[in-house]
């Protein structure tokens, strides 16, 4: 189906957008399936022509929100409305032409669906995590492979910006790998999909403190903690102090510390 379906409308991806389209119908559902879509508030970032919008449909969620930043696939997706492609009985539809970092959920409770354009993974899940109203009760991303590697802390054990401030406020699974020939054009990367689902453990801790403080740990990561810190205006008496408290080396580098010791730190640091 969306193979015809890119065929039909001589679709052609945009380079500047970074399109790539999931042409893999089985992999389409098991993205589709992967959280609880009935009578629940979804929003869908990305969805090009609709392969997945018409599955999601179909499972009759009680909203449906569509954000799509490319002109040309709003014309598409009307159309494909038009010809009664999609089943619009049962669900709360819009198409929302807007870029991604610029929405506002309109429901206090809801899930995203995403396949987005690589290069901004970690300012869209920032955006949901930390700067929307309400964030998502849990979240299906489409992501390059590596980046997904990175955040579920495979490889070199070793953390970073993106990371901490995902832990800290989810839990990440893996659903699935996706070899890079399922798209059109087929990617450079290797991709997968990962599940997000929110918690509250570490919500007592100012999110905005908790981002300053990692960011400037992480301003140059090969560095010695202290030396960033006290670069970044923490005085060198209270930085020794907080390092002796949690008995950790001063030779420790950032992405040493876990999501606990950061939450330390942060907490330590925010009532100096």
């Amino acid at each position: 189906m969306s193979l015809e379906i890119l065929k039909k409308y001589k679709i052609s991806a945009k380079k500047a957008l970074g399109q790539n389209f999931l042409v893999n119908e089985q992999i389409v559902t098991e993205i589709a399936e992967s959280i609880e879509v009935e009578w629940k508030n979804i929003i869908e970032v990305g969805p090009g022509y609709g392969a997945l919008t018409e599955q999601l449909l179909e499972k009759h969620p009680q909203s449906l929100n569509l954000v799509e930043l490319d002109s040309d696939m709003i014309e598409i997706l009307n159309d494909r409305i038009k010809n009664e492609d999609f089943d619009l009985s049962a669900s709360e539809f819009k198409i929302n032409n807007i870029d991604v970092l610029k929405y506002e959920p309109t429901h206090e409770e809801y899930d995203v669906i995403a396949n987005i354009p690589y290069y901004i993974t970690s300012p869209i899940l920032q955006h949901f995590l930390y700067k929307t109203e309400f964030s998502p009760k849990k979240m299906v991303i489409l992501m390059q492979d590596d980046v997904g590697q990175k955040i579920l802390g495979k490889g070199k054990n070793k953390s970073s910006v993106l990371s901490l401030f995902i832990e800290k406020k989810c839990t990440v699974s893996e659903v699935i790998k996706v070899p890079k020939e399922n798209f059109i054009p087929a990617p450079k990367v290797e991709s997968a999909v990962l599940l997000f689902e929110t918690h509250w453990k570490f919500n007592e801790t100012k999110d905005d403190i908790f981002l300053s403080i990692i960011k400037k740990w992480f301003s140059e990561p090969r560095k010695k903690m202290i030396k960033n810190l006290i670069k970044g205006g923490f005085q060198k008496d209270i930085v020794q102090n907080l390092f002796e408290k949690m008995n950790i080396s001063e030779n420790t580098r950032a992405e040493d510390l876990n999501i606990e010791q950061w939450i330390e730190v942060t907490e330590f640091l925010s009532r100096t």
